[in-house]
């Protein structure tokens, strides 16, 4: 019984890992074992209220995609990466990316090249994701 409480000790710190976020959005830096990644995949065919790709009225040729963070439980901003990848057997190549408008409960990606909503969808471009911030 010792000897597995000992094995148990030994192993236990071994298997914990600790992120830790050098800054934030809003500037604000709170105790590491706060710090979360929460992550996801924004799908090309997701239904719903600007759940999938729109064409932008304002950006002439791009097109954009709201990503939900609720579930993630974020007290403030994270940090936010993303990348597209076409999904299924397609071999094509997604247009880069960028993150518009983030907040502790979603945010916006916009396509850097030109394309279309249709194009996205037909291409089968998902949003991969991660976020890092903090949930106390």
């Amino acid at each position: 019984m010792i000897s597995l409480l000992m094995f148990a000790m030994v192993l236990v710190p071994a298997l914990q890992s600790e992120l830790k976020i050098l800054d934030t959005p809003d500037g604000g830096i709170r105790p590491a074992p706060c710090a979360v990644t929460c992550s996801g995949v924004g799908r090309w065919d997701e239904t719903g209220w600007m759940s999938g790709w729109l064409d932008s009225g304002s950006n002439s040729g791009k097109v954009y995609k709201k990503i939900n963070l609720e579930d993630c439980n974020f007290i403030s901003a994270p940090v936010v990466t993303v990348t597209a990848a076409a999904g299924g057997n397609k071999e094509v190549v997604c247009p880069s990316l960028t993150v518009w408008h983030a907040n502790k409960s979603q945010f916006y990606v916009y396509s850097v090249e030109d394309t279309t909503a249709s194009k996205m969808k037909n291409d089968q471009c998902n949003v991969y994701w991660s976020a890092f911030g903090y949930n106390c």
